[in-house]
C-alpha cells in the first residue's frame, strides 16, 4: 500500500510521539529503581511464605508480621492453613481481617508431596473443601483470597525415579479437580500454585496430558491462576542465574497472560550453598533481585518476587 505524503508525516509524528513516551517510561523505571537504596527491596510487589501458624496466636507476632510486610512491599501472604476447624477458624478469620486492613491479600497455604498420588486426591480435595466453607461462612473481610498449592510430588523420592510420569499425571489431574471445583464458586479464589524452575528445562520432560503434549509447567500454568516458580538461586546473572531459570516460564505465561512470581530463598545452611541468600545479608539479595527486576520487571508476566520464608526473610533483613 502507497501512503500519501500527509499521512507519512503524521505517521512519523505518531511514532516520535510514541517513541518519547516509551523512553520517558523507561527512564523513569531506571531512575525510580536506582533511586532505591541498597538494601530497599526492589520491584512493586512482593509476597512471602508464612509456615508457623503460631505466629497468629500472640498479637505482638501479628504485629510483627504485618509491620514486617508494610516495611518490605509485601502484598500477599502464602499462610499455611491445613486446619480451619474450631477453636483455629476464628485464629484465621480475626487475622485475614488485620491483613485486609493493612492492604495485604492472604492465600491458604497447604499441600504434600503424597496429594499428587491419585490415592491421597481425597484428602487433598478434602482440604479444598474446608478452605471453601471457611469462606462460606466467614464475612468478606475475614475471607481467604486464594488457594495456594505447594505439592512437590519430586521428593517421593523412590516412586519418583520409578514412575516420574505417573506421579506428574495424578499431580496435573488433582490441580485439574481443584481448579474445576474453584470455578463454580460464585466468587472463587485465585488458585496459585508453587513449581520447581526445571519442570521444563529438559526436553525429554513432556508429558501427554488433555491430549496435549508439553512441560509439566505449562499444563500447570494453563490449569492455574498463577504460578510461583521455585528459581532459587543467590546470582541473577549466568548459565545458572535466577533469570535463566524462569525465562521458560515467563516466555510461557507471556503468551497465555498468566502471571509468574519468581521465588527465592533465605533459609540458612542449606545445600549447595548457591540456592539460598541464608547467610549472607539483605543487601547482598537486594542487589540480585534489582538485577532480576531490571532484567525481567516490564515482561507482561511479571508478577513480583516470593521469598522464601518468613521467619529466615526476617532474620536476613531485620524488622
Amino acid at each position: 500500500m502507497i501512503c500519501s505524503q500527509k499521512a507519512r508525516t503524521q505517521q512519523g509524528g505518531n511514532l516520535l510521539a510514541a517513541s518519547a513516551f516509551y523512553l520517558l517510561i523507561f527512564c523513569g523505571f531506571l531512575l525510580g529503581a536506582a533511586a532505591s537504596p541498597p538494601g530497599e527491596p526492589a520491584g512493586p510487589f512482593r509476597a512471602t511464605w508464612v509456615w508457623n501458624t503460631r505466629l497468629l496466636l500472640q498479637p505482638k507476632d501479628q504485629e510483627e508480621l504485618l509491620d514486617f510486610c508494610r516495611s518490605h512491599r509485601i502484598r500477599t501472604l502464602y499462610l499455611y492453613a491445613y486446619n480451619v476447624s474450631p477453636p483455629m477458624d476464628k485464629v484465621y478469620r480475626d487475622f485475614n481481617h488485620q491483613a485486609h486492613r493493612v492492604g495485604l491479600t492472604v492465600h491458604a497455604l497447604g499441600g504434600d508431596p503424597r496429594w499428587g498420588q491419585p490415592r491421597y486426591h481425597l484428602v487433598s480435595l478434602a482440604w479444598v473443601e474446608a478452605i471453601r466453607k471457611f469462606n462460606a461462612q466467614a464475612a468478606k473481610e475475614e475471607r481467604f483470597d486464594g488457594l495456594h498449592t505447594d505439592v512437590e510430588v519430586y521428593l517421593l523420592s523412590k516412586s519418583w525415579k520409578e514412575k516420574p510420569a505417573e506421579l506428574l499425571g495424578g499431580y496435573l489431574d488433582l490441580h485439574a479437580k481443584i481448579a474445576q471445583t474453584l470455578r463454580g464458586d460464585r466468587e472463587p479464589m485465585i488458585l496459585a500454585v508453587d513449581i520447581p524452575f526445571w519442570f521444563d528445562d529438559d526436553p525429554a520432560w513432556r508429558i501427554l496430558w488433555h491430549g496435549e503434549i508439553k512441560p509439566p509447567s505449562y499444563h500447570i500454568m494453563d490449569t492455574a491462576d498463577t504460578v510461583t516458580v521455585l528459581a532459587y538461586r543467590n546470582t541473577a546473572d549466568g548459565d545458572n542465574g535466577t533469570i535463566r531459570l524462569v525465562s521458560l516460564e515467563m516466555d510461557y505465561a507471556d503468551r497465555i497472560g498468566k502471571k509468574v512470581m519468581i521465588g527465592q530463598e533465605t533459609q540458612e545452611n542449606l545445600f549447595p550453598p548457591y540456592v539460598t541468600f541464608g547467610g549472607s545479608s539483605c543487601e547482598t539479595m537486594e542487589g540480585e533481585l534489582k538485577k532480576i527486576f531490571y532484567a525481567l520487571g516490564r515482561r507482561p508476566s511479571f508478577g513480583g518476587f516470593a521469598i522464601h520464608h518468613y521467619e529466615s526473610y526476617r532474620k536476613l533483613c531485620g524488622k
